[in-house]
């Protein structure tokens, strides 16, 4: 009887240990799992994986990945405040009617000459967008690449400064058709009202830069008269109109002898306004190259 129970009694007791044995098992399988985890995450973390790399190497790529510039920031550059692509063709459109009702008024045209005047101005317009659209496709292309971005940035300026400037001035092919569609006796008439315009829109610039200058250094109304007078008269205007006109109006100042000037300053204008002269002297060659200045 006492063997009939010993072996009632433990029988129960194998499966039992059994299930303890597989319960001790997984929870030793599974603290090796947590510590071998915990070893491969304190390895990288510390700095050092299998391929060598320290911390710091491997985010770099990352970084580069998530530069991205917005598409919409391309027309923003190129035409600045004149909207997109098809807001600046408008604009165009408009400057050009004006611009060819001041030559006809001043020269009345013929139906022929418009008609080649025109189709200048329609070539100088397909050129500019044809020129966009290939740097569209350019700043597409490295939208997302920060280190090519920087290239593209250089050959945008370009077309900045034809929006700045106009697309009808003297190296388009609108203004060498006037010369060669105007009859002798038109000529002179144009040439006499387009100095008169290109010297009304100098004499603002250079109005527009004293008026800059006074943020340092106030000027009476005599002394700004003066200023603008002596700047705007020593020369005739530029030969073209754009992003460097700021440069050009302390050019022109530079041009001016400077017992001249100091008549006009006190001393301590003086001192404030030498750095203009000295600036605008300093940008004659690129001035020249960019065909501001003969």
């Amino acid at each position: 009887m006492q063997t009939d129970v010993t072996t009632t009694r433990t029988l129960p007791s194998r499966p039992l240990r059994g299930r303890t044995e597989v319960a001790q098992f997984l929870r030793r399988a599974l603290w090796g799992g947590l510590l071998l985890l915990s070893g491969f995450w304190s390895g990288t973390a510390c700095g050092q994986d299998d391929d060598g790399l320290v911390d710091g190497d491997a985010p770099q790529p990352v970084a580069v990945n998530r530069f991205q510039i917005n598409p919409d920031q391309f027309d923003q550059w190129v035409f600045r405040g004149n909207g997109n692509a098809r807001q600046a063709r408008k604009r165009l459109d408009s400057q050009l009617t004006m611009r060819m009702n001041e030559i006809h008024r001043i020269c009345r045209l013929d139906q022929t000459q418009k008609r080649k005047l025109s189709l200048a101005a329609a070539g100088d317009i397909k050129r500019f967008y044809d020129d966009v659209e290939k740097m569209r496709a350019k700043f597409m292309a490295v939208r997302n690449d920060r280190n090519a971005f920087g290239n593209i940035w250089q050959e945008i300026q370009p077309l900045q400064q034809k929006v700045s400037s106009g697309l009808f001035e003297t190296d388009s092919l609108f203004h060498k058709t006037i010369r060669g569609t105007l009859t002798p006796k038109q000529r002179v008439k144009y040439d006499r009202a387009e100095l008169k315009r290109r010297n009304f829109r100098f004499k603002a610039q250079v109005a527009v830069a004293v008026s800059l200058l006074e943020r340092r250094m106030p000027l009476t109304e005599a002394q700004r008269s003066q200023l603008i007078k002596l700047i705007s008269e020593v020369a005739p205007p530029p030969l073209r109109f754009g992003q460097y006109d700021r440069y050009v109006v302390w050019y022109f100042a530079s041009q001016i002898p400077e017992a001249t000037l100091k008549q006009i300053f006190d001393d301590a204008q003086w001192e404030v306004f030498k750095p203009q002269m000295r600036q605008g002297k300093g940008m004659r060659q690129t001035l020249k190259r960019e065909g501001y200045i003969p």
